[in-house]
């Protein structure tokens, strides 16, 4: 008996067309599972199909929305602004619509395949979950829990007003898009366009902005500027702006309602996050002991010696698969990577360029931490 149905179809209609009609990712796992012919045919969808697939369904399968998504494309994102001066200027105009721009950007100009959700799906257990927890005992609700928080049971009580998983995806998107730009700092035989600092600051800015202390990017300016202004408008209390580019987004969806600014800069300062940065250094040769100005108290990342800072920056500056250094059970695989960055730092004679906005000057290379003191008006 001929095939009927779907099953009639011409193979070339299957794999090209079908996915076309399909609303989102649950449609595509669905079909695939009724039979032979559809699952090898769901099988050739491209991979912008399949984000896009995802992209409709974010909030339900893809949480924290869209973070998840964005950080599952950042690093791809990444590697196309770097083509070229348009392809980088395109990513500013999007930052400025926050992380919902970045995931519309991405969905035009990235993909992602059913293996990297798979993976990303058991990230969630070995890494994502686990890292959202160390993050909840820093700025989290578990933060708050230690007794006699407002009274010396915590060394760093602050009143912040959090999301802990929002704080990991923003900590692992910025690893993704800019964790790269390390390669050719450290290996300058390696002739490679970076991301400029003002994409740094744009992605603090506008995708992890703070509304508690007023104006983000108060202090940015053109380089070498004369003038203390904004670089391109004129920056107001909140994060992303409309796609019209004029108004900012203030409805309550968009509106910042966690100090997002604030949350990261003090997990990267906790007394709880730091020590595990530090073991895991200890495996790979430990610290720059004659690099250490500070003496480990709270403002101490400003003190250090260059090297010792950038090993650290390096280190917290690789995206989601990154954050598996805090994981007993991932680290020894890393400790080879560690080891050789270090070894690299130390073989430096200069330290990396910084380049001047205005009042601060920033380094060349992904600094999260100063970019996040750079972007916010703060202590």
């Amino acid at each position: 008996m001929p095939s009927t149905g779907l099953q009639a179809l011409p193979n070339d209609i299957l794999i090209i067309l079908l996915p076309e009609y399909l609303h989102n990712i649950e449609d595509l796992v669905n079909l695939a599972s009724t039979c032979t012919a559809l699952r090898d045919s769901m099988a050739t969808a491209s991979p912008s199909t399949i984000l896009r697939l995802a992209a409709a369904q974010t909030r339900t399968f893809f949480r924290p929305s869209p973070h998840f998504l964005v950080a599952a494309t950042a690093r791809e994102l990444g590697h196309w602004a770097r083509r070229s001066e348009a392809n980088e200027a395109e990513l500013l105009v999007r930052l400025e619509e926050g992380l919902d721009g970045l995931l519309n950007l991405a969905m035009a100009r990235c993909g992602l395949t059913m293996e990297r959700i798979r993976k990303l799906y058991l990230m969630r257990f070995s890494i994502i979950n686990p890292t959202t927890d160390l993050i909840d005992k820093c700025v989290g609700k578990q933060w708050y829990a230690i007794p006699n928080f407002w009274s010396g049971g915590a060394s760093d009580a602050c009143s912040i007003e959090s999301d802990p998983s929002e704080t990991t995806f923003h900590l692992a998107i910025y690893g993704e898009l800019f964790g790269p730009d390390f390669d050719t700092i450290l290996d300058q035989d390696q002739p490679s366009r970076r991301l400029g600092v003002e994409t740094r600051l744009d992605y603090i800015r506008y995708c992890v902005s703070d509304p508690k202390y007023g104006e983000c990017g108060h202090w940015i300016i053109a380089p070498l500027s004369p003038e203390p202004v904004d670089r391109r408008h004129a920056f107001r209390k909140f994060g992303p702006r409309t796609s019209r580019g004029s108004v900012f987004l203030e409805s309550e969806r968009n509106a910042p309602r966690y100090d997002h600014n604030t949350a990261l800069k003090w997990v990267l300062r906790s007394s709880r996050w730091r020590p595990r940065w530090k073991n895991v250094r200890a495996k790979a040769g430990g610290e720059f002991q004659n690099d250490v100005k500070g003496g480990g108290g709270w403002h101490d990342d400003y003190r250090l010696g260059w090297r010792q800072r950038m090993l650290k920056a390096v280190m917290v500056c690789q995206g989601l698969e990154g954050l598996g250094m805090l994981r007993p059970g991932l680290q020894d695989q890393w400790t080879p990577t560690i080891r050789a960055w270090r070894t690299r730092i130390a073989g430096m004679i200069e330290e990396p360029k910084t380049i001047k906005f205005g009042e601060p000057a920033i380094v060349e290379y992904p600094f999260l931490l100063e970019d996040l003191k750079t972007c916010l008006r703060d202590i």
